[in-house]
């Protein structure tokens, strides 16, 4: 079983695609699905529970194009930071990338650090290659979706 949180809404929302995504990757009734996104919409962290890490990953993704962001649920504030330390590690970047990506981590910005590494394998490495597979996974599970053009 697998916690997703709605943290972060965009301005521009697409709500009818997002109930039907709702309902149809954690297998909500139309009622309990407007809960959540009402919840959602008026400032709250609504979770939803899922079978599996992808069934996680695939409604995170299907929730993006609607405006409306999610993430793994996260236990406390460190483990965000925890998350994209592991990947960049993890990853094996080159040590000038690496260098820079830790130096975010320190300044407390993990999702700079983590778009930073991402954005280098997207410029260096095939689509395939493990490592930017990896970060690419965990930009979704943190709810970083670089290069996801925004709707607003």
């Amino acid at each position: 079983m697998r916690a997703i949180e709605f943290f972060r809404l965009r301005r521009v929302r697409d709500k009818p695609r997002a109930l039907a995504a709702i309902a149809a990757h954690a297998g909500l009734s139309p009622p309990e699905a407007l809960r959540v996104l009402h919840a959602a919409v008026g400032g709250g962290r609504p979770v939803l529970h899922l079978p599996d890490d992808a069934a996680a990953r695939a409604c995170i993704l299907a929730l993006v194009p609607t405006g409306f962001v999610a993430r793994f649920a996260l236990a406390g504030d460190g483990d965000l930071a925890q998350a994209v330390a592991a990947a960049l590690l993890q990853a094996r970047l080159p040590p000038a990338v690496s260098d820079a990506a830790g130096a975010l981590l320190l300044a407390g910005e993990p999702a700079a650090a983590l778009e930073y590494g991402l954005l280098h394998l997207r410029a260096h490495a095939a689509p395939a290659d493990a490592a930017r597979a990896l970060l690419e996974r965990t930009a979704t599970e943190v709810g970083l979706m670089v290069g996801v053009p925004s709707r607003a």
